[in-house]
């Protein structure tokens, strides 16, 4: 036991591994206190006006992908190879920082526009204005700052002081169907705090916004435009879905389909910072043995997660949302096949694609997966209105971008 002990202390003190536990620390602290508040909104507000909130919320990530502009992993990279260097690091996010505050004004007026003209949303556009501001956040949390510098224990204590914030608020000021508006504020008011909060931090390290060469402004742009259309193609694919269901289905078939997620969200909060955590350290140094060893794992803890999904999804779904919402069991264990592709997928884009700098191969991946999953989504809703329909054309999709990673590694010999 000693023995043990000795090398989990040895391991402790390596960088990747505190990085990784911080960034598990903050999925699991964040889904925790979801979990805690989703069974109280969901039976206050009921589940017709959560699926409102989370069908408005889905509206409000297209807009998202345009203000991130695929910023993040170039900057990141950035970050990872100059982590000391005050001088860079305070372009890079003041470069980040500008670009994404031009986009989120921008977005502000193509939003109030789009408000304008569809009813369903011109309805609620108190609520979309709320929810639109979480957007913010984006701007003011640059999570890939801290993640690059291997220094995520303070975005961990922000993101849960801010978390933890919430579960009293809804206790308080929301009862009643009405009260969707009052949730969505409490949501959007302590995201935007923690942002301010993490802005503070990184301006108390010595980063400062400061003025940034135009040069350097193309470069950020130019090296995120793949990264946008990835993350454009990527969103379509996953937040189509709950804007068809809503459509074709209604706002109760939406809140199942997101508890479902939710559920799948549960297992892969313990392997969805793996490959964030070694980012830093495998873009250094790429290593095909590496990478081989590390999609090995990956495979053999996704078939544990499915089954866990299998095994415990039925309970859990019963606690969060009872019997009206036990229709999400089933779709939770089709959805669990995902994190096996999602997971492979996600360690071939990181460790080979991008540090080999083929940036349009990540981008052909996302298309290729969106394209697959709208055309069998198209297909199936000719045949009928089903849930199943699209979270199998999902499902499908997630299969189709690991074999396009598989046949261009093995086509170009990068492992």
């Amino acid at each position: 036991m000693d023995k043990l002990h000795e090398i989990w202390n040895s391991l402790c003190k390596t960088k990747v591994l505190q990085n990784y536990s911080y960034m598990t620390v903050l999925q699991v602290a964040s889904a925790l206190i979801g979990f805690i508040i989703y069974p109280i909104v969901i039976r206050r507000i009921g589940v017709e006006q959560y699926g409102l909130y989370v069908f408005i919320l889905s509206v409000v990530l297209y807009f998202q992908v345009v203000i991130e502009f695929g910023f993040d992993f170039p900057a990141l990279k950035t970050v990872s190879l100059h982590p000391d260097d005050k001088r860079i690091l305070s372009e890079v996010v003041s470069a980040v920082f500008y670009l994404k505050s031009l986009l989120f004004v921008m977005m502000a007026v193509v939003a109030s526009v789009v408000v304008w003209a569809i009813p369903m949303l011109r309805d609620y556009a108190y609520l979309f204005v709320v929810i639109f501001a979480q957007n913010a956040v984006n701007i003011l949390f640059p999570q890939w700052y801290f993640q690059g510098r291997k220094a995520m224990r303070t975005p961990v204590v922000i993101n849960f002081v801010c978390r933890l914030l919430q579960i009293p608020l809804v206790l308080l000021f929301v009862h009643t169907q009405q009260d969707v508006f009052v949730y969505a504020l409490i949501v959007s008011g302590t995201m935007v705090m923690g942002g301010v909060a993490a802005m503070a931090q990184i301006y108390h390290e010595g980063v400062h916004l400061c003025r940034v060469p135009l040069n350097v402004i193309r470069d950020y742009i130019k090296a995120g435009w793949p990264f946008f259309l990835t993350d454009l193609a990527t969103n379509v694919k996953d937040r189509v879905q709950t804007n068809l269901i809503a459509v074709c289905l209604g706002l109760q078939e939406v809140a199942i389909y997101d508890l479902a997620t939710k559920v799948v969200q549960i297992p892969r909060l313990f392997t969805q910072s793996v490959n964030k955590a070694l980012f830093p350290e495998m873009v250094t140094n790429p290593s095909p043995a590496r990478i081989q060893k590390v999609v090995r794992y990956e495979r053999m803890i996704a078939l544990a997660m499915m089954l866990a999904v299998a095994v415990f999804g039925y309970p859990v779904i019963l606690f969060l949302g009872g019997w009206q919402m036990i229709a999400a069991y089933p779709i939770a264990v089709l959805l669990s096949i995902t994190i096996y592709t999602w997971l492979e997928v996600g360690a071939y884009l990181q460790f080979v694609f991008i540090p080999h700098n083929r940036y349009s191969w990540v981008t052909l991946n996302q298309v290729i997966a969106c394209l697959s999953c709208l055309l069998l989504m198209a297909a199936g809703l000719l045949w009928r209105h089903n849930l199943y329909i699209f979270v199998s054309a999902l499902v499908v999709s997630g299969f189709a971008e690991l074999l396009f990673c598989r046949i261009m590694i093995k086509k170009h010999r990068l492992l």
